[in-house]
């Protein structure tokens, strides 16, 4: 009795399942794509495939022309603004005097809001190239290029030493929150209408065959494949722990209710010999009987069974049923 578990017998709608072979990958709305917004030679590169890396935190270091350029758009606007602000301080002194017209303040006003407006632009085209105020004094020419998002880079294409010309455009650095997670299969055309968006899924990978995952399909395309003749669906996980891992291939089942009950009973309870299937029937301690049963279904790990001794409530033994199964045999 210590090395036994025993289950009762119940009368269940059935839950048919589908079984798929799928691949986990990134959900592509939490994937960010970075390019280089100048060309350049990349100086230093701080993070690799597989690091996770913070908001704003540095990914590597361009020298650039065009930064430089920048730069010194940026030191000549600023020139521009300390001379309009004298030359507004000293018409505003000379306007308190009587000296000079209102006509020369308001002119003397109107060019200092330009340059600052200019100073303003050019501070604004620094700060979107990744030139930031601890770079603006000292290398003029510098492009840094930081991270939009947290999460982890699952692409990199680029090292130290590398230039990047202008007009290339091929991302640089993806990044992925990883927390949540896609795991996408094919559907032949024949199992179509056995799905639906909104259908419960539980999915085991090879990395981790115990654990099991509980998803709703998400998404299903609309078009089949000509190729192959198959239509993707994807199904939103849940990956806080960062368990799954983009790549991973993963087994997934999809469930549906029938119109139909039928007796039920956990996987583990039933014994196959012989080309049979069998229950071990508890009555109490010390009584029990074998009864040959007829599967009819399987899904959400019980079988459906039909059997003439057997009814709704009547207690299985569950874990262990083999080894009294084997014992009964003998007797």
């Amino acid at each position: 009795m210590k090395n036994i578990t025993i289950d009762t017998i119940k009368s269940e709608p059935v839950v048919s399942e589908l079984k798929l072979a799928g691949k986990i990958t990134v959900n592509e709305n939490k994937v960010v794509n970075i390019f280089p917004m100048v060309g350049g030679t990349v100086t230093d590169v701080k993070a690799s495939v597989g690091d996770y890396v913070e908001k704003g935190q540095l990914l590597a270091v361009m020298r650039s022309s065009e930064m430089a350029n920048y730069f010194n758009d940026y030191k000549a606007a600023e020139s521009d603004l300390s001379i309009a602000k004298k030359t507004r301080e000293v018409a505003i002194e000379l306007h308190q005097n009587g000296i000079s017209s209102e006509k020369d303040l308001m002119a003397a006003e109107s060019e200092y809001q330009k340059a600052l407006a200019q100073l303003n632009r050019q501070t604004e085209i620094l700060k979107i190239h990744g030139n930031t105020e601890q770079y603006r004094d000292s290398v003029g020419s510098t492009y840094l290029i930081n991270a939009p998002i947290s999460g982890f880079i699952i692409t990199k294409k680029i090292n130290s030493g590398m230039e990047i010309r202008p007009d290339d455009n091929g991302a640089i650095f993806t990044i992925s929150d990883l927390k949540e997670v896609l795991a996408v299969a094919n559907v032949y055309e024949k199992d179509i209408s056995r799905i639906n968006e909104g259908s419960e899924t539980r999915i085991t990978t090879l990395g981790y065959p115990d654990k099991i995952y509980s998803g709703k399909i998400e998404h299903i395309a609309n078009i089949l494949t000509p190729e192959t003749n198959v239509m993707t669906l994807k199904v939103s996980l849940d990956n806080r722990d960062y368990k799954l891992k983009p790549g991973m291939f993963a087994n997934i089942s999809i469930l549906f209710p029938e119109q139909l009950k039928m007796l039920a009973v956990p996987m583990k309870a039933v014994v196959f010999d012989d080309n049979k299937s069998f229950l071990v029937h508890f009555r109490k301690r010390c009584d029990v009987e074998l009864s040959a049963v007829n599967l009819v279904k399987s899904g959400n790990d019980k079988y459906y069974f039909e059997c003439d001794s057997l009814h709704e409530n009547d207690l299985v033994i569950e874990r262990n049923a083999l080894f009294i199964y084997t014992a009964l045999k003998k007797l």
